[in-house]
């Protein structure tokens, strides 16, 4: 009988097989390297630890989401504006005691950023706002580069208040967050609007939890920071 040959297709396949497979562990590799995503919540809430039994609301939805992104091996960490100097200003540094800079080192060190404000006369809070003025500078850079430093990270919003104006706010950080070069996920922001004067820290982070709208927001937030964080991260958007 005469020899049977290898088809030249089942050695082309073989080929690209164990390329893909080489390939594929070398990037595995790499991730392995890289370590967990990393997130930070700038929480703009305006209530100081100081405050005795006042405490922020913010915090506590931004809390659930931080708990449901480290259920997704994202490491997270939240900063209390309140608790730091921020003077006004539109530059990365604003002279000697600003703690600016070293917030700003936390923002460009994650792949997740979000910002989480309360809601005030239908607005962000001052500190919020304060967030996106000293940020400017990274702005002007994109402007005159076309290159930014937040490219390949996500954005995400958590906001609370007792009055209208969430939406009005999801516009102008969304609209804040693009223009800087970040990327927004769909589902990438959790509100709560409420009256809650009676509840404390402990029964509002419950509330938060069986209600149904808000659990299941915050954990569709995480879901799809941490995933479209993660596919940044593997595929980075190329920058020419």
């Amino acid at each position: 009988m005469p020899t049977k040959r290898p088809s030249p297709y089942a050695e082309t396949y073989e080929r690209h097989r164990a390329d893909f497979c080489q390939e594929r562990s070398e990037k595995e590799s790499d991730l392995a390297k890289q370590g967990k995503l990393k997130a930070v919540v700038l929480l703009a809430t305006l209530k100081h630890k100081r405050g005795g039994g006042e405490f922020s609301h913010t915090e506590v939805l931004a809390e659930l989401v931080i708990e449901c992104l480290r259920a997704r091996n994202v490491a997270t960490e939240m900063v209390r504006l309140v608790d730091h100097n921020i003077p006004p200003g539109t530059k990365t540094t604003m002279g000697p005691g600003d703690d600016w800079p070293r917030i700003q080192e936390k923002i460009l060190a994650a792949e997740i950023i979000i910002f989480a404000t309360p809601i005030w006369w239908g607005i962000q809070s001052s500190l919020m706002q304060r967030v996106i003025e000293r940020l400017d500078e990274v702005h002007n850079e994109l402007l005159e580069t076309g290159k930014s430093r937040l490219n390949n990270k996500v954005g995400g919003i958590v906001i609370t208040g007792e009055e209208d104006g969430e939406q009005h706010i999801t516009g102008n950080i969304s609209n804040f967050m693009l223009n800087l070069g970040l990327t927004l996920p769909p589902h990438c922001a959790v509100s709560f609007q409420g009256d809650y004067t009676r509840a404390t820290k402990k029964s509002l982070a419950r509330k938060f939890r069986e209600e149904e709208e808000v659990a299941d927001g915050a954990e569709k937030m995480a879901k799809n920071l941490a995933f479209f964080a993660q596919g940044l991260r593997e595929r980075p958007i190329p920058e020419e």
